[in-house]
């Protein structure tokens, strides 16, 4: 008998009977519907927000872009990828922890009735599975929607080819499948874990009041993050010999992109210690509530202190658009000041010719030039150093024309070209051997660019042994005036190289400078797409080119002045870092934006009991909706001051970073990007309102007695 009754004893804390949770499960399913409804669509969008992509970046594996100054297309819609991944993952992780949160005085009744932490933690994690696995199937099926859509838009801005297409595979859809439905069952579980942790005699009272406790391991991973956020900027300005070598880290024209990786890394410390920032953030911002004689703000005020968790789930949202509008838009409109301050101190010609698309400048632009008719007749110049050309080449006309006096005009045409193993590989690509961006000349370079050299001089880079190289690269590489580096060309066959200048090179060019008679005949895709022109008479570029400045002309080439060409975010130079900002930003952007609204339609569900308690009590429908819309302004300006701390933060370390790597730039250290950032925060404020007034004005139409009694 004994034995029988320790082992009734034993049995005890295995709780009720799984079978007889169901029930409450099911009812909570029901009254809980917009909590559901909400983490559903958040799910759903993720999964096809970041299949898309997906679908995108494996179609861009081996396309390149159409027009040569256009970025990567296969690097462009990597970092649209990562972005969004990065929003969707907190945004589904904070949606999923949300619905569970709300369902704490249901969490509570089971554990007082005598179900186990494990049980409460299995039906929340069954319920969250259950909505993962529908969501992941809709967005699945969503995101080969949403694909040609951005394909098309890529398409008509020249960054991707015509023709450009996301076929349908299964490995992005899987990628995207997998990970949002482990973030959302991840969120569901730890949340799920704290209140299974609580004691069942304190569990109604943690559901009347969430303090919305960190955990320690959200606090590692902040500690984590904060230190690789501190960690990055200081190795790429330190930038330690073995990292010099990486010519990814290396080029100065790569560093929007550490910026980028910068910003998430600072947004994902702050969006960690959310938890612990926003009480006494509201509480600050609250301070002239409190002095106030209404009671609409006070309730809102503690509100938004009694339910840490929900504020913090309607304020992830609003935060990641604003911290990620004003950081990113913020560094790339500092990098574009900082490269045309630059090209405007070392640009001599002046104007700038660009090709449309990825033909480059037609050979035969200008139609009917007299140096060209004259040069037909004799059979050109062939290899005649850098203002000659080799051949009848890809870099049109300009080369016969250049320091041409009679015409007064010098044209200096570059274009881009591979060389492997200018490290000191074996010049094989296929063996591994590193691949360097040169800029071929055509021309004489010193009429097109003013470039302080430190050694040697651009006037001896002509000839097909010679090449000139940057300050950076020289210094990481060792290199030394006179030294013979050895590349592989284009065509794989092999060049011994003369370094004749180490100078200060601009972003605008790469770090290697070769002339065209180094190249020629080795890289049949050479095409030029740009030009620099610069004039010594009085001899009109409208008349000689047929176009007058600013205009497109034969073959859609464009001939701009220089100081248009440097002439602020419109100007043709940053054209495609733009385009480049739109298209990481925008999909990801346009999910958080759709994630406030939906936050806080779940938000607003979760209050009805609050709404009808509030108007049994005496409360009129003015104030509930007045209660609301100052819940919904605290949760954004909270939010958007978060946002613009970290803003802050990130352009003061995005400007150290240009100041210190880019010649001649002096980015101002604590300046804002107001306009984005207020846009962000009104945009997203306007939302916030009518997602949460709306079904709050669709609720009061009810009696206040029946929602009181359940009936949500």
């Amino acid at each position: 008998m004994s034995g029988g009754s320790g082992s009734r004893r034993t049995d005890a804390p295995r709780g009720l009977p799984f079978a007889l949770l169901l029930p409450v499960a099911a009812a909570s399913l029901r009254k809980r519907w917009t909590a559901f409804a909400g983490s559903f669509v958040a799910l759903t969008l993720g999964v096809a927000l970041i299949g898309a992509t997906g679908l995108l970046t494996e179609a861009a594996a081996d396309i390149e872009s159409p027009d040569p100054a256009a970025p990567s297309l296969k690097k462009l819609l990597t970092f649209t990828a990562g972005v969004s991944g990065f929003v969707s993952v907190f945004v589904v992780a904070s949606t999923f922890a949300f619905a569970v949160a709300a369902r704490r005085r249901e969490t509570a009744l089971l554990r007082a009735v005598g179900a186990t932490p494990r049980q409460v933690g299995g039906l929340v994690l069954g319920e969250a599975l259950l909505v993962a696995l529908v969501a992941s199937g809709c967005g699945a099926l969503l995101a080969p929607v949403l694909a040609p859509l951005l394909a098309d838009w890529l398409v008509r801005r020249a960054v991707a080819p015509d023709g450009f297409s996301a076929p349908t595979t299964p490995g992005p859809l899987l990628t995207a499948v997998a990970v949002e439905a482990a973030v959302a069952l991840l969120g569901a579980w730890a949340a799920a874990r704290r209140a299974g942790r609580v004691r069942p005699t304190e569990a109604l009272g943690q559901a009347a009041v969430d303090r919305g406790r960190t955990t320690a391991g959200r606090l590692l991973w902040a500690v984590l993050a904060l230190a690789a956020a501190v960690t990055v900027p200081l190795l790429l300005a330190a930038m330690p010999e073995p990292l010099r070598r990486d010519p990814q880290l290396r080029d100065p024209r790569n560093l929007p992109d550490w910026a980028l990786v910068c910003d998430l890394l600072a947004i994902t410390t702050v969006a960690l210690l959310a938890p612990l920032l926003v009480p006494p953030l509201v509480r600050l911002l609250t301070l002239p509530v409190r002095l106030s004689a209404g009671a609409v703000g006070l309730l809102a005020r503690q509100n938004a202190l009694t339910a840490v968790r929900r504020t913090v789930s309607t304020a992830t949202p609003v935060f990641l658009v604003v911290a990620l509008a004003g950081s990113v838009v913020g560094s790339t409109a500092a990098f574009a000041e900082a490269r045309d301050e630059q090209t405007r101190a070392a640009l001599r010609a002046e104007y700038v010719m660009e090709a449309d698309g990825p033909k480059g400048i037609p050979p035969e632009f200008p139609l009917g030039a007299p140096g060209d008719r004259d040069e037909d007749a004799t059979g050109g110049g062939a290899g005649e150093g850098g203002g000659g050309r080799a051949d009848r080449g890809r870099l049109g006309a300009f080369g016969r024309m250049g320091g041409d006096d009679r015409m007064g005009l010098y044209v200096t045409a570059v274009a881009d070209t591979p060389l492997t193993g200018l490290d000191g590989g074996s010049g094989d690509a296929a063996a591994g051997a590193a691949v360097t961006t040169a800029t071929v000349v055509d021309g004489d370079i010193t009429r097109a660019w003013e470039l302080p050299a430190e050694a040697g001089s651009l006037a001896d880079l002509k000839g097909p042994g010679t090449v000139a190289v940057s300050a950076g690269l020289a210094k990481s590489r060792h290199w030394r005036l006179g030294d013979r580096l050895t590349a592989g060309l284009a065509d794989g066959a092999k060049a011994t190289l003369r370094v004749v200048a180490v100078v200060r090179m601009p972003l605008s060019l790469s770090e290697v400078l070769v002339p065209y008679a180094a190249v020629a005949g080795h890289d049949r895709t050479l095409r030029a797409g740009t030009a620099y022109v610069s004039t010594d008479t009085r001899a009109s570029v409208s008349f000689l080119f047929g176009v007058d400045p600013g205009e497109r002309g034969a073959g859609g080439v464009r001939v701009t002045p220089a100081g248009e060409w440097t002439g602020g975010n419109d100007s043709p130079q940053n054209r495609y870092l733009w385009i480049a900002l739109a298209a990481i930003l925008g999909p990801a952007v346009l999910y958080a934006l759709i994630a406030v609204v939906n936050t806080m339609v779940m938000s607003t569900g979760d209050r009805l009991r609050d709404f009808a308690t509030l108007r049994l009590t005496g409360g009129s429908d003015r104030q509930v909706l007045g209660m609301v819309a100052g819940e919904a302004v605290l949760t954004t300006a909270t939010a958007a001051v978060l946002g613009l701390l970290v803003t802050l933060a990130t352009q003061t370390t995005t400007a150290w970073l240009y100041n210190r790597w880019i010649d001649g730039a002096a980015v101002p250290a604590f300046r804002l990007p107001w306009a984005v950032t207020c846009a962000a925060a009104g945009v997203c404020l306007v939302l916030a309102l009518v997602a949460s007034l709306v079904p709050a004005r669709l609720a009061l139409r009810g009696r206040a007695l029946d929602a009181a009694g359940g009936r949500e």
